[in-house]
């Protein structure tokens, strides 16, 4: 960067605090915008006008990058800070531009896409930034042998060049089709129908994220084999179901995979009836907290908790609405559903559930030799209890064990336990031994 003749630290300085250097920007400029209007980016640089030295220059600017890749419509995004020329320029001014690469209007992916014990092949076809202020729609695709495809197209608009920028509110309309298949109760569901979605961020003393939706469907459920019992058979058939859902998340951990600090918080709260012929209303918390130790050892706790009511318009719970525990996300060393209700030997579901997990995460013995390639794994030792129908400890359902988890991609984990039941009831299906586990919110 040119001097000028200004006064600042020398190149022969090891080490020099720019906070002490003065400095103001005097002009932005935003280059290459194509299809985008003017006024969708004009409030990317508002806070850099508010700088008064050098660092904060610095870190405004990146701060501003980061913003321009959240409004959707570059690939790339490079900066450049010069000293600022002119009759107008301040003794002190500089001059900063971001230099864009627009996106093409149509972009395509394919990959892989991990969910809650899981893996399915995702295609996307997406037509960015259409209308010049962030609108886009997107077509994509899943397909998964193990339990659910879907069919989706969205269209969203972003508001984060409005007033409202820090809340990030964003809104969607989406089209789907979405087949759910439980195995280990014999049938399948199709979902068709429409969602719309508007979610945004609060900050009023803790920051939450929030999303309402409204979601109106036709639900089929259907058998995957003969010798399935009539409770389940009295489900089969079309339904239209109307409803309303709100979730709410508080996440400040340092790490979504690997935590070493740090509290999660989640709540989904459904309300279904506003139409149609199905009623219910649904409440599910999701609950994590991390505490460091010593010697990159972690504390971890985390519960979970579902309840399924009845309204005064309910004929009939849906079996495909009710809570499935066992498995490797929540109660370990037991099946997918494999600790819950039984009818003629198929799990059914409950309309309530609770489980609890204990755990002490340690990196790996020689993490400090390999490190890049340790930093991936940790090993765990647990403790779970669980229960369904019922918020007693009489029956409930217990196991400990020890394992290995992968962290994928800064969102996902697969886990490999040694899982050892404890308590069990006559008709849980437990899995002794090996177990294996991949997603992305585990207790």
């Amino acid at each position: 960067m040119p001097q000028s003749g200004r006064k600042g630290p020398s190149p022969k300085d090891s080490k020099y605090d720019l906070s002490k250097i003065s400095a103001r920007v005097d002009r932005v400029n935003v280059s290459g915008l194509l299809r985008t209007h003017n006024d969708y980016v004009m409030r990317a640089a508002d806070a850099l006008f508010k700088a008064t030295n050098f660092q904060d220059l610095m870190l405004e600017a990146m701060s501003t990058k980061s913003y321009l890749h959240e409004l959707g419509i570059f690939k790339d995004v490079s900066v450049h800070i010069d000293i600022s020329r002119g009759a107008d320029a301040s003794p002190q001014g500089y001059e900063v531009t971001f230099k864009g690469n627009e996106m093409s209007r149509l972009a395509g992916s394919a990959g892989t896409e991990i969910g809650q014990n899981e893996g399915s092949l995702r295609t996307e076809l997406t037509f960015p930034n259409i209308f010049g202020r962030g609108e886009s729609i997107s077509l994509q695709g899943s397909y998964s042998n193990t339990r659910a495809n879907d069919l989706q197209l969205k269209f969203w608009k972003p508001f984060f060049h409005t007033r409202f920028r820090e809340n990030r509110p964003e809104f969607s309309f989406s089209i789907f089709r979405q087949t759910d298949r439980f195995n280990i109760s014999s049938f399948e569901t199709t979902n068709i129908g429409y969602l719309i979605d508007f979610s945004a961020h609060t900050m009023v003393g803790v920051d939450l994220t929030h999303s309402l939706q409204y979601e109106n469907s036709i639900r089929d459920l259907g058998l995957l084999n003969k010798s399935v019992p009539f409770a389940i058979r009295d489900h089969c058939g079309p339904k239209l179901a109307s409803l309303l859902r709100y979730s709410v998340v508080f996440d400040n951990r340092d790490n979504n995979v690997f935590p070493t600090r740090g509290i999660l918080l989640k709540s989904v709260n459904e309300y279904c009836g506003l139409g149609g012929n199905v009623a219910y209303t649904s409440s599910t918390g999701h609950g994590e907290v991390n505490v460091p130790l010593f010697a990159g050892l972690v504390a971890q706790f985390c519960g979970r908790v579902g309840v399924v009511k009845e309204t005064k318009n309910t004929t009939q719970l849906p079996i495909s609405s009710l809570f499935y525990c066992g498995g490797p996300l929540t109660l370990r060393g037991f099946q997918f559903g494999g600790a819950g209700p039984v009818i003629d030997g198929t799990p059914i579901g409950a309309q309530t559930f609770w489980c609890t997990g204990a755990h002490l995460w340690a990196p790996l013995p020689f993490a400090g030799v390999f490190k890049n390639l340790a930093s991936h794994f940790r090993m765990h030792f647990f403790y779970n209890l669980g229960n369904s129908n019922s918020f007693s400890t009489e029956n409930m359902r217990s196991s400990f064990g020890m394992g290995l988890a992968l962290k994928l991609a800064e969102r996902a984990r697969i886990e490999l336990n040694y899982c050892i039941p404890v308590r069990r009831q006559t008709t849980d299906k437990t899995s002794n031994g090996f177990q294996l586990g991949i997603g992305y919110e585990f207790v």
